[in-house]
């Protein structure tokens, strides 16, 4: 099974690539290359942060399971 960050990075960057290739088509080349490489920095922060995660489990319906503490939960006089 794919890892939820790498689902999230392609459900972005792959839709991104497309678009920005198919807008800068007439552009020089050099164009598209620092285009792609905002994609990629934008990737990375998305990923660092835990947000490709969060995306891939939004789209494809895999919740993210709880978190269960070993702390008992406080009780309210």
């Amino acid at each position: 099974m794919i890892p939820s960050a790498v689902a999230g990075a392609l459900i972005l960057g792959v839709p991104a690539v497309i678009i920005a290739y198919l807008v800068l088509y007439k552009q020089p080349r050099w164009i598209f290359w620092f285009t792609f490489a905002l994609i990629l920095v934008g990737l990375g922060y998305l990923g660092g942060t835990g947000a490709l995660s969060d995306i891939a489990n939004a789209v494809l319906g895999d919740a993210a399971p709880e978190v269960i503490s070993d702390e008992p939960s406080p009780i309210a006089p």
